[in-house]
């Protein structure tokens, strides 16, 4: 690998097809046997952003796809609690990596992950996955997350809507700060305040 992981392996580009999605959701009315969907529960967290997302896709499934989404908002640790549960139809969720490997998302979807929370289960994923965990070639283990990425965008297991970022200003005199992009987001161990600088 000579670039990152997203100039390898790019995602998938989806173009919105209502038409097409018009017709899948026509086929699985018809094999499950009903008239018309139930409304469906989106269960969303109680912030600012969760609740403008969880609103504008409730009202493009209604709008395109004619599906009634009642939208159940909860605090923290209650969403937490009903995704443990399995108690929703879509969620709207997010992940911050725990430590700097591509493994960090890469495995969210095997079978066995407890984060799991859709229940997503595919033989082929779980093949996938045990790869990028174990290959000691940097190159095969790379294409194997180019494998797990393509699926997730096939199988439709998840619908990214964005990729959360910050810009912050920090004090000159404020020393030894520091800000990760990978677990744990702020560190003030070592730091300290330069009062010559003043």
């Amino acid at each position: 690998m000579s670039e990152s992981f997203q100039k390898e392996y790019p995602p998938v580009r989806h173009q919105m097809n209502v038409e097409k999605a018009r017709e899948h959701l026509e086929l699985a009315r018809q094999e499950l046997g009903l008239d018309e969907f139930p409304p469906l529960m989106m269960l969303a967290g109680d912030t600012p952003i969760s609740l403008l997302s969880a609103e504008y896709y409730q009202q493009l499934f209604r709008k395109n796809l004619g599906l009634e989404f009642r939208i159940d908002v909860q605090i923290f640790k209650q969403r937490l609690e009903k995704m443990r549960q399995g108690e929703f139809d879509i969620v709207l969720s997010g992940w911050g990596p725990d430590y700097n490997d591509v493994l960090t998302y890469g495995d969210l979807f095997s079978s066995w992950n407890l984060q799991n929370r859709g229940r997503y289960d595919s033989p082929e994923m779980d093949s996938w996955i045990r790869i990028a965990q174990s290959e000691l070639d940097p190159q095969k283990r790379m294409d194997a997350f180019g494998e797990i990425q393509r699926l997730l965008y096939e199988d439709v297991v998840i619908l990214p809507m964005y990729e959360r970022g910050f810009s912050f200003v920090v004090d000159s005199r404020l020393q030894n700060f520091r800000r990760r992009s990978v677990g744990p987001e702020v560190d003030y161990n070592y730091a300290y305040i330069d009062s010559s600088s003043d």
